[in-house]
Parts: C-alpha cells; sequence; structure tokens
C-alpha cells in the first residue's frame, strides 16, 4: 500500500511565498520551512544551553509541519490572513481541515505521533513564532542585499520592529542574531574570510 503524505509534503515547493511581490530570488514554502526548521534547530539548543526545559525533538517536528496545510489551501499572505479577527478564524478552520486531511494521508500507526507536531503551546510556541519570523526577516534582508528594497524594504522594517519586540521575550532571538545575523546577505568570500568562523 502506498500513502500519499511525502508526496503531498514535497509538493511545498511548488508553492510560492511573497506572491503579491516581486522577487529578485522566489521563495517556495518547501525553502521556507528548511529556513524555519535550521533556526528552530539553534534556537532551541540555545534555549537547552542556557538550562531552559525543551523538548527540541517536539519544536523542531512542528518547524517542519508547521505550513503543510499551504499544499491544500496555499499561502494566503499574512494582511489578507489578518484583515480582521473573523477572516483570522475563518483561516484558521480551513488550515485545520487540511491539517486532518493531510494526516488522513498517513498510515494509521504513523498519525497520532505525527499530528502531536502540529501544536506547540507555551514557551516552545512563542520561541517558535520568533524563529518563523527571523526566517521572513532574513529572506527580507538578502532580497534588499540583492537590490530589491523597493519590494522589500517596508517589510524589512516592519520585520525589524517585531524582532525587537520577540528578542524581549526570547533572549535566544537575540543571541542568534548576534552571532548569525551579520552573515546575512554577504558574500561566501567575506563569510570565508572571517577570522572567527570554523568548519
Amino acid at each position: 500500500m502506498s500513502y500519499g503524505f511525502i508526496g503531498l509534503a514535497m509538493r511545498q515547493h511548488l508553492i510560492r511565498r511573497w506572491s503579491l511581490m516581486r522577487c529578485v530570488s522566489p521563495e517556495s514554502v518547501l525553502e521556507h520551512t528548511a529556513s524555519v526548521t535550521m533556526l528552530t534547530l539553534i534556537a532551541g539548543t540555545i534555549a537547552r544551553e542556557r538550562g531552559k526545559v525543551i523538548d527540541l525533538e517536539r519544536l523542531m517536528g512542528h518547524a517542519v509541519v508547521h505550513d503543510l496545510s499551504e499544499v491544500l489551501c496555499s499561502d494566503i499572505v499574512t494582511p489578507v490572513k489578518n484583515a480582521t479577527p473573523a477572516l483570522r478564524a475563518e483561516f484558521r478552520k480551513l488550515e485545520d481541515a487540511a491539517e486532518k486531511q493531510l494526516i488522513g494521508t498517513l498510515p494509521d500507526s504513523l498519525q497520532n505521533p505525527i499530528q502531536s507536531y502540529f501544536e506547540l503551546e507555551g514557551y516552545e510556541e512563542t520561541l517558535f513564532k520568533a524563529c518563523d519570523v527571523y526566517a521572513a526577516f532574513i529572506k527580507c534582508k538578502l532580497e534588499i542585499a540583492a537590490g530589491n528594497s523597493a519590494e522589500f524594504q517596508q517589510a524589512f522594517d516592519t520585520l525589524s520592529s517585531t524582532l525587537e519586540a520577540l528578542k524581549g521575550e526570547c533572549e535566544e532571538i537575540e543571541i542568534l542574531d548576534d552571532w548569525f545575523g551579520g552573515s546575512i546577505g554577504v558574500s561566501v568570500d567575506q563569510l570565508m574570510a572571517r577570522p572567527e568562523m570554523t568548519f
């Protein structure tokens, strides 16, 4: 018997993010998911190293599946999705229904374990949302570095303000930005030349 879950999940590469904006480098939902997962791994590890109780497997599992519903209901831009509380609630219902359909394409033995990754709470949820915002911030920074400030400067400014507030809630994001933020949008030669960077 063949199950559709992974085949459907891989179709995230067909869904374009930032659909109302001209991008120098188009980004798919699958690429965004990979970025968020990497940031979540680093931020979650920093949190644990600083003594916080973090279920890193659950945190990363959520990062992997957090936009999976978009395979069935597409990527709706944030200003539209959050235009009114009622509209946001309706989109949430649509996403929940899509998640249930997707979970149904797994073998029975995997449905409950994978379903558990779709929800987070407490500090893990706050930290994950901060990583999701930071991934969008990085995308804006890369587009501006590539000369596309006309499209991305306003989004960058908005996300910068959001990020500053999130740093107050999640010290891990401030640490992550301090350690890695300066490397975003610079050349490989510059990255390799930095004496503090070791591989």
